[in-house]
């Protein structure tokens, strides 16, 4: 063999080496994202330059290994053409040059190393970054001039190329989130309150207050013995306070604020002298927001309005700190469940449980525009007030009212109905 095409053989490798480290790299990247890149960085001391390098530099270290994946193909492709046209002649040399350097390539320089990278990618960007990082230099003027051919290209067509991506999306936290809690590497609390702070923000206060009909409220010309009876009664330490109609919130009403005029013998004096400035939110802000709002005002309850100005509710900070470790239970709290599976495929829903909430714990998706609470459901459907015992169908479900107060649904029961109830069902 000659020294010329010995030559050539081991510069078709060398080439074909590098293919294979540029394709593991990419994919190496790809698959730790930055999240994984910051801890390597702690656990792997030794890199930690290159790392935060890495985790700073991700689109322009794809771009290395995406130009250089390219450089390295075409040279093997050139060495190999000239190879076997060498031995067979320029058409038939060609022809084969194309059949083998397509199967070498894509086995063992794309499927291969882009498998490898998946199940070894720390490893690989442990032992290959000082590489990356040494073709960071020695390629940066065709980078420069890759990168300023993309972003004149973008400029022409309309499209803003250089824009940032964020360091992890919410959909990436979320997807993260579910499959620890699939895998067992977080317990099924800890999953549900991540995913409680993750949709903290895109939460309105509308879906976690206490609805205006379930308030407990004293008007201004009560007593000080009367609103003690009262928070005896409720179980509530603070309570709104209005003038005439429920609308006209005046104050908030704090038990400690009475302690002092109970003991100096003021039982008959009004409410209204010891009742504290009010907050006032709108019933579509974020709840968090409104922790926000409520924690500079230094107040535990606030005032939810409609678009009208009327009162639609109050929300406490409790009723949003449950938004994210779920139910928080005191002496006083109803103890009844939201939901409470009486047998399989039988449920107790409270009327004031959230949509998605019903939805979560049923795994069933019930959506509806107008309304956000399973009481709204049932009216929705039914198409008027149901009576006690009245049943209505959605989807695979049978629901029925259970208990109706004075005009409101308290209590649903939601059950999935059998064939033989849905034939039953359809004949009447």
């Amino acid at each position: 063999m000659s020294s010329g095409l010995a030559g050539s053989i081991g510069l078709l490798l060398l080439f074909l080496v590098f293919s294979f480290f540029f394709s593991s790299m990419e994919t190496a990247i790809t698959a730790a994202g930055k999240v994984k890149l910051k801890v390597m960085e702690n656990a792997r001391p030794e890199r930690k330059k290159g790392f935060v390098w890495l985790a700073a530099n991700v689109q322009r270290a794809l771009s290395i290994t995406l130009v250089g994946n390219n450089i390295v193909n075409i040279a093997a492709s050139a060495v190999a053409t000239i190879l076997f046209t060498n031995f067979f002649g320029y058409q038939k040399g060609s022809v084969i040059a194309v059949a083998v350097m397509t199967t070498v390539v894509v086995i063992f320089c794309e499927i291969l190393p882009k498998n490898i990278a998946i199940t070894r990618k720390e490893s690989i960007l442990y032992h290959a970054l000082p590489l990356l990082m040494f073709f960071n230099v020695l390629l940066w003027p065709v980078l420069y001039i890759v990168q300023k051919a993309v972003w004149l290209i973008g400029r022409i067509v309309g499209l803003k190329l250089d824009t940032l991506n964020t360091f992890v999306s919410r959909e990436d936290l979320e997807v993260m989130v579910n499959e620890s809690g699939e895998s067992g590497a977080i317990e099924e609390d800890e999953r549900k309150m991540i995913s409680g702070v993750i949709s903290f923000e895109e939460t309105r206060v509308s879906e976690v207050m206490v609805a205006r009909t379930d308030m407990t409220a004293i008007s201004s010309d009560t007593t000080m013995a009367e609103a003690s009876e009262i928070f005896l009664d409720s179980g509530h330490s603070r309570v709104p306070v209005y003038e005439k109609e429920l609308d006209k919130i005046t104050g908030m009403l704090y038990v400690k604020d009475l302690l002092k005029p109970l003991l100096h013998g003021k039982i008959d004096d009004s409410v209204a002298s010891v009742q504290r400035e009010p907050l006032f939110i709108p019933e579509t802000i974020k709840t968090d927001e409104a922790f926000d709002l409520m924690k500079k005002s230094r107040t535990h309850i606030a005032i939810v309005v409609d678009e009208y100005g009327g009162t639609a509710g109050l929300v406490s900070l409790e009723d949003l700190l449950e938004e994210i470790v779920g139910d928080i239970q005191d002496e006083y709290d109803d103890e009844r469940p939201d939901v409470l599976e009486e047998r399989e495929g039988v449920y107790l829903v409270q009327g004031y449980v959230n949509l998605d909430e019903l939805s979560e714990t049923l795994d069933y998706p019930f959506e509806f525009d107008d309304v956000d609470t399973a009481a709204g459901m049932l009216l929705s459907l039914k198409g008027n007030f149901p009576e006690e015992g009245e049943f209505v169908r959605y989807g695979p479900w049978r629901m029925m009212a259970l208990e109706v107060l004075e005009h409101r649904i308290l209590q649903v029961r939601i059950e999935r109905a059998d064939s033989d109830e849905e034939e039953e069902a359809s004949d009447e």
